[in-house]
């Protein structure tokens, strides 16, 4: 099981950390050309937390969300 895995989207470090509820945290420092990558593959799939500033992917969406991550990963 995936604990976390850290990609490198349009040049900066996304965080996907399990959580002991099977749900997905996504975390990014805040960086508009980052979000406006990172928002669509979580949107309707979670929800935003902003106490934390990360999303909550739920867990039927865990494998298609960081599928698309990868996908949007800079392959360096």
């Amino acid at each position: 099981m995936l604990q976390t895995l850290v990609l490198h989207i349009a040049g900066e470090r996304v965080e996907l950390r399990s959580l002991p509820s099977g749900d997905l945290a996504v975390y990014h420092r805040p960086a508009e050309h980052v979000r406006a990558l990172v928002e669509p593959v979580c949107r309707d799939r979670g929800h935003w937390n902003s106490q934390y500033n990360n999303w909550i992917v739920f867990r039927q969406f865990r494998a298609a969300v960081v599928s698309e991550l990868e996908a949007e990963a800079d392959h360096v």
